[in-house]
């Protein structure tokens, strides 16, 4: 019996031809990204020092995944992942370290914010509340908005950086707009408020 299953030659893998990937220095990528890693500090911490300590300690993770995020189809995306975990848990860290740690008189660690410094903050508390409620409801919005106000991305730059096109990226920023002022803008009557 001499059929088609009788023999057993075993084929030799071929070079597969696949992009060919310029290599990324580590040091280089994030001088090259550093001011957008900070507007994205700066669009969630609003403190300079906060921000700028919340990218070093992303720069860190950063480097200690450095070989999976070089592999990576789109390394800037994932970095900018990171910053944005970095700067999310930045005063929650901060709150554990402070639990731990022994103040010192005259050290020079930053004063307590002042009454002003409140009522300073006071102004964002609305935004920052409507734009936690887009991020749970519509994240591809949020993160639209967010590239296109706070890093100042063109829409070009946006449907790169998400993997959508461009039409896409001018209709989630329009929609994610109207989303943010219907969340900040409070219920008058007719409008869903008390009657």
């Amino acid at each position: 019996m001499n059929g088609p299953f009788e023999s057993h030659e075993i084929a030799e893998p071929g070079e597969i031809p696949g992009p060919v990937r310029k290599q990324i220095n580590f040091q280089q990528f994030i001088s090259d990204h550093k001011a957008e890693f900070m507007r994205v500090a700066m669009g969630r911490l609003r403190n300079l020092h906060d921000a700028d300590e919340a990218v070093q300690i992303a720069a860190v993770k950063i480097h200690t995944k450095w070989t999976v995020i070089e592999a990576h189809v789109n390394p800037l995306a994932l970095a900018m992942t990171m910053v944005r975990t970095s700067t999310i848990d930045y005063y929650r860290r901060r709150a554990r370290l402070a639990d731990r740690e022994t103040p010192v008189a005259g050290s020079g660690l930053p004063r307590t914010p002042s009454a002003d410094d409140l009522l300073e903050l006071r102004g964002y508390e609305r935004l920052d509340q409507a734009r936690a409620a887009l991020e749970e409801r519509a994240p591809k919005q949020a993160e639209c908005v967010r590239l296109r106000y706070l890093e100042g991305k063109d829409f070009a730059e946006i449907a790169e950086r998400l993997g959508i096109n461009h039409n896409a990226a001018k209709a989630n920023v329009s929609l994610g707009l109207k989303a943010l002022q219907a969340l900040m803008d409070p219920p008058g009557p007719g409008k869903g408020g008390d009657r």
